[in-house]
């Protein structure tokens, strides 16, 4: 057992270790994977549109060199203007000076040369190393109504045309240079035209791949697309025709961005591939040319180094895991060999010799704390054996003083079954083992002597104040008529000889059953209650007087009533009302005088129960504050309930 504890706090004091280690690194990597990734992607937007940026110049050099070679052979044409049939070797030169251009020609007007018929132009395209002339125009080739001749005509400017299938001319996917000629007078007489093969493109597009499984592509001004990797797209769908059908809004706006002539970076799902979309513009012919590339593959070389990094730490990790807990182990050996006379310790075995340590640190002060408390525990276990003992005795000695006590008092009820004119219940709870609260009743003749007490204090003091005044009770009060006058007497008394300062309060009374008057006496207690014959309750009032015990040679009055047939008096300790719950909160006058006429009609026992009852209620779990003391008397009752 000793063994397993030692090492499950080395495993989990390495644990502890690792798992702080691993919180570290985990934050510390994915800061640096953050951080890397977007460095990397950055890096790869900025490489791509630097790829697309010189792929747009040299295509627009490209285009920019069939310009220059028309415009510088403008002036060649219009010196020959004259001479129909020797254009075309003005023509041939074009194609011969410029290899990017795979057909050239001049689209006259209809009728420009009546002899010539309505359409005239003669045309040179450079197909398979071979260089042939022809003229075009035939009802089969109406190239007035052609976008590369009809466009620049109602722009009058230089055009480049969109793509187009040349049918009778280059024979060829081709985009066509058209630049009108005006005469001196300005009106048109001719297009001059320049056409290119877009396989030329073709080729050095797709040969553009910044990434493994990238592809570049070229669009039109109209969408459509002159380059692709799937060939079979080329001039046969446009960059909305994917996005429309899979309602892919990300490729959409690719699309609206490449035709808007805009440069930029967006990443979308292409086919279910994360990927990223590089695009820029081609100004001068309204095209657009983008890269794209899956986002993996981008991040390739990142994800590559990490999972080095994170299998090289896992490895490590597993290393300091093994030294890291052997170093613990050997560490926390000694506390194996204090677990195991802790254990005897605990068995009271204090003098159990404790293993032997040499060094310094923190096991050497847990080796001398043990020994400490080896001592204070033999000497706590000394102590409290006799201190044991000493409660047992005053335990003892308490349980003997509460019998002595309650023996003291009347606890007989009904007290008087023979007697038909008065009936009584009471009861006494002290707080504690003992406490200081009393009362006591006796009859001479038709006389019922009545009293009931509460000592200041509680405990062995206060029972013995309560002994003392329940013995001059009895003493002074036979044959005497006078409440106030025994009251007199037992303050005379206990105030002679009162060292320790204690006083009681009291209500004295002498019931005269035979005619129902009633004197009594109350020095400082709590005003007892009268039932009425009628139900109805209320407090009695008498002239304030001290309590006994504080002054000696205090005179004290009787307050003479006369009780109904069936009235009863409620006496009462302070116990009752002052009864506290858990929140402090006292049970209080008014619930007992409520309570007291909601049970009116009931017997003198049945009342105090509900009352001792409706206490308890209140207090529940709270600890009793104070003698719980009632005494109840009824004048000729209409019942009782004899036991």
């Amino acid at each position: 057992m000793t063994h397993t504890y030692s090492r499950s706090f080395a495993t989990r004091l390495s644990i502890y270790i690792l798992s702080f280690t691993l919180i570290v690194f985990a934050t510390i990597m994915g800061l640096f994977y953050k951080y890397s990734h977007e460095k990397v992607t950055n890096y790869a937007i900025e490489r791509t549109h630097g790829l697309l940026s010189n792929i747009a110049t040299e295509i627009t050099n490209q285009l920019g060199s069939v310009e220059t070679t028309i415009n510088q052979s403008v002036w060649i044409l219009e010196e020959n203007i004259h001479q129909p049939d020797s254009l075309h070797y003005i023509i041939t030169s074009i194609i011969k000076n410029n290899p990017l251009i795979v057909g050239s020609g001049i689209a006259f007007v209809p009728d420009y040369y009546k002899e010539k018929g309505k359409y005239f132009m003669p045309y040179v395209s450079f197909s398979s190393n071979k260089i042939a002339y022809q003229i075009l125009g035939s009802q089969n080739y109406d190239y007035p109504c052609m976008d590369w001749y009809l466009i620049p005509k109602m722009l009058k400017q230089d055009y480049w045309s969109e793509p187009y299938y040349d049918d009778g001319g280059g024979n060829i996917i081709m985009s066509t240079y058209s630049k009108p000629l005006y005469n001196n007078q300005g009106e048109l007489y001719a297009i001059f035209i320049a056409s290119i093969s877009l396989s030329q493109f073709t080729d050095n597009i797709s040969l553009m791949k910044p990434y493994p499984t990238s592809y570049t592509y070229l669009l039109s001004r109209n969408g459509s697309f002159l380059t692709h990797e799937d060939r079979s797209k080329i001039l046969n769908e446009t960059v909305f025709a994917e996005s429309f059908a899979t309602d892919n809004q990300a490729q959409e706006q690719i699309g609206r961005d490449m035709l808007a002539g805009k440069t930029g970076t967006m990443r979308f799902n292409n086919l279910g591939t994360d990927s990223y979309a590089f695009y820029t513009a081609i100004p001068e012919t309204g095209w657009s040319v983008c890269t794209v590339c899956p986002s993996r593959i981008i991040l390739q070389e990142l994800d590559s180094t990490s999972r080095k990094i994170i299998y090289t730490f896992l490895i490590g990790i597993l290393i300091l895991l093994i030294i890291v807990y052997s170093i613990i182990r050997r560490l926390v050996r000694p506390l194996e060999q204090f677990s195991q006379s802790a254990r005897e310790i605990a068995t009271g075995r204090f003098d159990v010799t404790l293993p032997q340590v040499h060094s310094k640190d923190e096991i050497k002060d847990l080796h001398d704390s043990l020994a400490y408390m080896q001592k204070s525990l033999s000497a706590y276990v000394s102590e409290l054996k006799e201190t044991t003992a000493h409660k047992e005795r005053i335990e003892s000695e308490l349980s003997i003083a509460r019998e002595i006590q309650m023996g003291m008092i009347p606890k007989i009820f009904p007290p008087y079954p023979d007697r038909n004119d008065v009936d009584l219940h009471a009861i006494l709870h002290p707080a504690k083992e003992v406490g200081g609260d009393l009362y006591d009743f006796y009859m001479d003749g038709n006389r019922l002597y009545f009293l009931i007490g509460d000592v200041s204090g509680k405990g062995v003091p206060a029972s013995l104040f309560m002994a003392i005044t329940r013995s001059l009770f009895r003493t002074l009060s036979h044959q005497v008529d006078s409440p106030a006058k025994i009251v007199t007497e037992m303050n005379n008394s206990i105030s002679n000889s009162n060292e320790s300062n204690m006083f009681v309060t009291l209500i004295v009374g002498i019931l005269d059953l035979s005619t129902g008057k009633m004197k009594i006496c109350n020095a400082g207690h709590n005003p007892p209650i009268l039932i009425h014959s009628d139900k109805h309750v209320s407090f009695l009032e008498f002239p304030t007087q001290i309590f006994v015990g504080v002054i000696d040679s205090s005179t004290y009055t009787d307050t003479e009533i006369t009780l109904e047939k069936g009235s009863k008096l409620f006496l009462y300790t302070d116990g009752v009302t002052e009864a506290e719950n858990a929140e402090k909160e006292l049970y209080g006058d008014e619930k007992l005088q409520k309570l007291l006429s909601d049970n009116a009609s009931s017997d003198v026992r049945t009342i105090v129960d509900v009352i001792v009852t409706s206490i308890a209620d209140h207090v529940q779990e709270a600890e009793a504050s104070d003698d719980l003391t009632i005494l109840l008397i009824q004048y000729e009752p209409e019942y009782k309930i004899i036991n």
